[in-house]
């Protein structure tokens, strides 16, 4: 059973609008035996379909996500933050393919978003070996994780941010990396030759998507034109998130 997850906040009510309106379009929420929206105390009101998990705004990221991540019931999740923004329908079938493989599996998880960063073992065909040694072993990108994996890390993973605030105060996905190393998590990458789009990352053909659509608070248009569109016919262009 997958659930989808998905990390926000009231600062980006605008962005998580987007996110579940082409969500719906691209995926559809009955993919998914749950989705979950993690975000601070608010008023917003998300879909019907989704159960809401609040966490506490004055403690760390790390924290935040282990209260979080307990609260989810299935085995199985698709990682997202609210500005991974889809774009196109996702290969269903396919997904279904690799969470299977997935289950079948001692890896904890499957990323589709390839990073250029060091050559990975081939598993089988367009899948690769991101072993816990690897630079790459953790990543916010969105992915199947089995959920008492992913928990595990965030229960290990010392006090940290992201975003801004891990630049001072330290960043999980840094800090976790090492967290990977000493509880063993190993996981795949699934890259069927997509297209690279700026520095590092390739596109993904399974759940096509904006892997980020915020940079430090700004709509990402110079790497993803596709963004430019959907605020076009949200009328949010020009607009601030």
């Amino acid at each position: 059973m997958v659930a989808l997850t998905v990390n926000s906040h009231s600062s980006n009510i605008d962005c998580l609008d987007i996110f579940f309106k082409y969500m719906e379009k691209y995926v559809g929420h009955k993919y998914f035996e749950n989705v979950y929206l993690f975000i601070n105390p608010c008023e917003y009101v998300p879909p019907e379909y989704v159960t809401t998990v609040t966490y506490n705004p004055d403690e760390c990221f790390t924290y935040q996500m282990q209260h979080c991540l307990s609260h989810v019931q299935e085995d199985t999740l698709l990682y997202c933050n609210e500005d991974y923004i889809f774009y196109d329908h996702a290969k269903l079938s396919l997904a279904n393919d690799l969470y299977e493989k997935l289950q079948q599996s001692d890896f904890s998880f499957i990323k589709f978003v390839h990073v250029d960063i060091e050559p990975y073992e081939i598993y089988e065909p367009k899948l690769y070996i991101i072993d816990k040694d690897s630079s790459n072993n953790f990543s916010q990108t969105l992915s199947f994780w089995k959920t008492k994996d992913i928990l595990e890390i965030h229960k290990n993973c010392p006090p940290a941010e992201i975003g801004i605030k891990g630049e001072t105060l330290g960043h999980l996905e840094e800090l976790a990396k090492d967290v990977c190393r000493k509880l063993d998590i190993k996981g795949l990458c699934y890259y069927n030759k997509e297209p690279k789009r700026g520095l590092f990352h390739f596109d993904t053909e399974v759940f096509p998507h904006i892997s980020s659509a915020l940079i430090k608070g700004e709509w990402n248009v110079n790497e993803y034109p596709e963004l430019i569109d959907i605020l076009k016919k949200e009328g949010k262009f020009n607009a601030s998130p």
